[in-house]
């Protein structure tokens, strides 16, 4: 099993079970810092596996109907899971802003925000590295919404204390701040998804792709370089000149060597199309 998989896997056992004994413990006690920290973790659960939906169909290999592959699945999947985390925002606030009389929370409650705490925060890590290493950007979406859970059990600790203390109020008040917390990474992991889909520009890639080329023997120049993020791979496209009295066979030869280059040198790079000009000529951006 792939790493992005068995991480994500992980990800739905822990989140599914902590959530489930968080938004219990709001049926026991009434404490709606306990259900927004639950809805958040179960949201995670549902993004979660969008996430693996997506990282199993990016794999399908290209088709007559897509051709490029399916590579955008992946941001389809961050789409769907940006939608989630506002819905989870928009419902924990809504219950917040009605308010409520919290029960008196037992020593225990902080136990288990502890635990929460520590887990999501090791979870969301450990997902953030492989995402990044991978370069699986839903698992990296995914990894900042669990490091959301994190913070809501941090912030749930904080208000079980000022409950405990006498300041029932603080119940709706944390609540909200975690329903905002929420909103703000659905609507980061949304634009993100959006400028993935719409096909931005990776970040640095122009910055490598030069440097790969000027260094084959044989490129004298490199202009019009175009790529865009495929999921977890790159697609790109560019011109290089070589000189002009150099055959056909030759110079699809220094093509060749820049394509081998790139994708040694850039490894998350699927595919690379390399025109050839003579140099001297006008050069077009």
């Amino acid at each position: 099993m792939r790493p992005a998989e068995r991480i994500t896997l992980i990800s739905i056992a822990l989140t599914t079970l902590l959530g489930a004994v968080e938004v219990g413990l709001w049926f026991s006690f009434g404490l709606l810092l306990f259900l927004a920290a639950g809805l958040d973790a179960l949201f995670d659960t549902f993004t979660s596996l969008c996430v693996l939906w997506g990282l199993r169909l990016s794999r399908k290999p290209a088709d007559r109907n897509h051709q490029y592959g399916h590579g955008q699945a992946e941001f389809l999947a961050s789409l769907l899971l940006a939608g989630a985390l506002v819905a989870a925002a928009v419902r924990v606030l809504t219950l917040a802003l009605r308010g409520g009389t919290p029960g008196e929370p037992s020593p225990w409650l902080f136990a288990v925000a502890g635990v929460a705490l520590l887990s999501f925060s090791l979870l969301g890590y450990r997902k953030l590295r492989v995402g990044r290493t991978w370069h699986h950007p839903s698992v990296v979406a995914d990894a900042y919404h669990t490091l959301t859970d994190a913070l809501s059990s941090l912030l749930a600790l904080l208000g079980l204390a000022f409950v405990r203390m006498g300041a029932p109020w603080m119940d709706a008040l944390v609540a909200s701040l975690i329903s905002l917390l929420i909103l703000c990474w659905g609507l980061r992991v949304g634009k993100e998804a959006v400028d993935g889909l719409m096909g931005s520009a990776p970040l640095s890639f122009s910055s490598r792709a030069r440097r790969a080329c000027l260094g084959v023997s044989g490129v004298r120049g490199y202009h019009r370089c175009r790529a865009r993020r495929v999921g977890s791979r790159i697609q790109a496209d560019l011109h290089i000149q070589v000189d002009p009295s150099l055959s056909v066979r030759e110079a699809h030869e220094v093509a060749s060597r820049v394509e081998r280059r790139m994708k040694r040198e850039i490894p998350e790079l699927s595919s690379v199309v390399v025109h050839v000009e003579p140099s001297g000529g006008k050069r077009r951006r």
